[in-house]
């Protein structure tokens, strides 16, 4: 679920937008800077391709500004996330850019630590509105406990049957600490790692890795949200990490933004 949060620099003055992307160090706090845009034309065409979770866009840029880039990508459905750049305390501009879903306005000359604090709260709202989104998943995915999780893959009649195939066996083996393709290859389908590695991401369109990462990590969002107090240790075997619920635990928090009983703790609040 914390996945590198993903950001475009959009500044027609280069020296603001290079300190912004290369002088802070986004990398220690899982950002990345995904595109430096020199204007809000080249911004528009690299998000006719792309996503990103965040735009961090100057209000004051030639053919284009700020406020109208920001119109444009609301009409285009996009929920990308915004922060107005401004050397103008101007309050009709921040109104304006308020009132089309702008998170912030913040004004030139930046400061870092002001700048990190608003682009970490954003990233921060993702991420709770992520937690929420798989708390509804798992509401519908016929009550808590240890089975009934839906595959993240979704319709399996989508895929070839060597892809079903994967996908059956880690429904089958996922409490196995050695799973992986590796062990697919060797020991169930009798077929090059590489190439059945290359057809589960082609047609599911996810590394293998991350699938089972996912399919653990969910079956271990389910288990938690069971009733009653299951150890971290039971939870962590159940889904192939074995003797290791400490491992299990700091792969949990990555993956989620809680420790197992931080998790459950977050279950009650939210029931």
């Amino acid at each position: 679920m914390n996945e590198l949060y993903r950001i475009m620099i959009v500044d027609d003055e280069r020296i603001v937008r290079e300190a912004i992307a290369y002088h802070i160090a986004w990398e220690t706090y899982g950002v990345l800077v995904e595109k430096v845009a020199a204007n809000a034309v080249e911004a528009l065409e690299y998000l006719e391709k792309y996503t990103v979770d965040l735009m961090l866009v100057d209000i004051r840029m030639p053919v284009m500004d700020g406020i109208e880039l920001l119109k444009r990508v609301r009409a285009a459905g996009r929920e990308t996330a915004c922060i107005i750049l401004s050397g103008y305390a101007d309050f009709s501009y921040a109104q304006e850019a308020l009132r089309f879903g702008a998170k912030d306005y913040l004004l030139k000359p930046l400061e870092e630590t002001v700048l990190v604090e608003a682009v970490l709260k954003c990233r921060d709202e993702k991420r709770k509105n992520q937690f929420l989104d798989q708390l509804q998943f798992l509401q519908g995915a016929g009550g808590p406990g240890t089975g009934n999780v839906p595959s993240p893959a979704g319709d399996k009649r989508r895929f070839s049957n060597t892809v079903n195939h994967i996908i059956a066996i880690v429904e089958e083996e996922i409490a196995n600490e050695d799973l992986n393709l590796k062990w697919i290859s060797q020991q169930k389908l009798f077929l090059n790692e590489n190439y059945l590695g290359k057809i589960f991401q082609k047609e599911v369109k996810q590394k293998f890795s991350a699938y089972l990462l996912e399919r653990r990590m969910l079956l271990a969002m389910h288990m938690l949200a069971g009733e009653g107090d299951l150890l971290v240790a039971d939870v962590a075997a159940a889904t192939g990490f074995g003797n290791n619920p400490g491992y299990f635990a700091s792969t949990f928090k990555k993956y989620t933004g809680y420790t197992p009983t931080e998790y459950k703790k977050k279950l009650r609040e939210n029931a």
